[in-house]
């Protein structure tokens, strides 16, 4: 009997400390997964926001970063529910700049700069922007926390490749268009053949040019010589 309860103390241990290691397992499984940390430089390309932390009230080093982080997250989601895209772009820029490895923040971020491409008009919209945008929406499209924010992301990225089309469509209608205009000018400018000879330029000298020509030669003739004698004769 006592056998056998100890026995089943040592399985019930036994399962506990299985259920502890598996836990354990499949935290920090998760715990990698729901990071995503990008390259983050100091240059514009890879730079999210270039706004200072505010060590004043949310206090200084990591810890401080994070709180103004979380802070500034929910404050941008906010923004993004009254649909007030461009300061929920501020915010949500400078939380991912803070903690770059929460995912939810990028998530946030996107739909803000997908939000202000939205209300941007076909002939304003920022490319610098656009090309972020794609940039972000790529990055959450390749993490693998929530499938439904991959399906987003890839819903997204079809309808900006469909902007990027018609931009450069647009581009090259207006190079064409900008030739076009430029063609009938250039034609206007080319000299014209003269009376006569066969070239471009007229064999006939101007009026105005012969009599400067001979007024050059009167003043020429009453123009002192080098060695000092009055005229040349």
């Amino acid at each position: 009997m006592q056998q056998r309860s100890k026995r089943m103390k040592n399985g019930i241990v036994f399962g506990l400390a299985l259920a502890s290691i598996a836990g354990a397992i499949a935290a920090c499984h998760q715990a990698s997964a729901d990071t995503i940390s990008p390259q983050i430089n100091d240059d514009d390309a890879t730079s999210y926001s270039r706004e200072p932390a505010n060590a004043a009230f949310f206090g200084k080093g990591i810890s401080g970063r994070m709180s103004e982080a979380s802070y500034m997250r929910f404050g941008g989601e906010q923004a993004l529910v009254e649909g007030n895209f461009k300061e929920a772009y501020r915010k949500l820029s400078k939380a991912v700049q803070f903690d770059p490895g929460d995912p939810t923040g990028h998530v946030l971020l996107a739909r803000s700069m997908t939000g202000i491409l939205r209300k941007s008009k076909d002939t304003e919209i920022d490319k610098a922007l656009l090309d972020r945008t794609i940039r972000e929406w790529k990055m959450i499209e390749r993490h693998d926390v929530d499938i439904t924010e991959q399906f987003e992301a890839r819903a997204n990225l079809r309808k900006l490749s469909k902007v990027v089309k018609l931009l450069k469509e647009r581009e090259k209608a207006l190079a064409l268009a900008r030739s076009n205009e430029e063609k009938p000018q250039i034609a206007d400018k080319v000299p014209t053949t003269g009376p006569k000879g066969n070239g471009v330029v007229s064999d006939e000298l101007p009026t105005d040019l012969s009599s400067e020509v001979k007024g050059k030669a009167q003043v020429a003739q009453k123009a002192p010589k080098l060695d000092g004698s009055d005229e040349i004769r």
